[in-house]
């Protein structure tokens, strides 16, 4: 009966092992996708603005001012 009872208690350990091992895979998996998301807003804001500068030079000043604000 005691042996009955240590492996129902391994097992559920295992199992928890289990679940911490496969909950720390998600989050890495969900972070990396969160910094691919962020990095592309942002290389597409880089993207965007330098397409604006290359398009007119009417409004170089002002782009450059709302972009590059010291």
């Amino acid at each position: 009966m005691k042996e009955k009872t240590n492996t129902k208690q391994t097992d559920k350990v295992q199992q928890s092992a289990m679940e911490a091992v496969i909950t720390t895979s998600q989050m890495s998996q969900d972070l990396k996708a969160a910094v691919l998301v962020v990095s592309l807003v942002a290389n597409l804001f880089v993207l965007t603005a330098w397409i604006a500068l290359q398009v007119t030079t009417q409004y170089d000043a002002q782009i450059a001012s709302l972009l590059f604000n010291r």
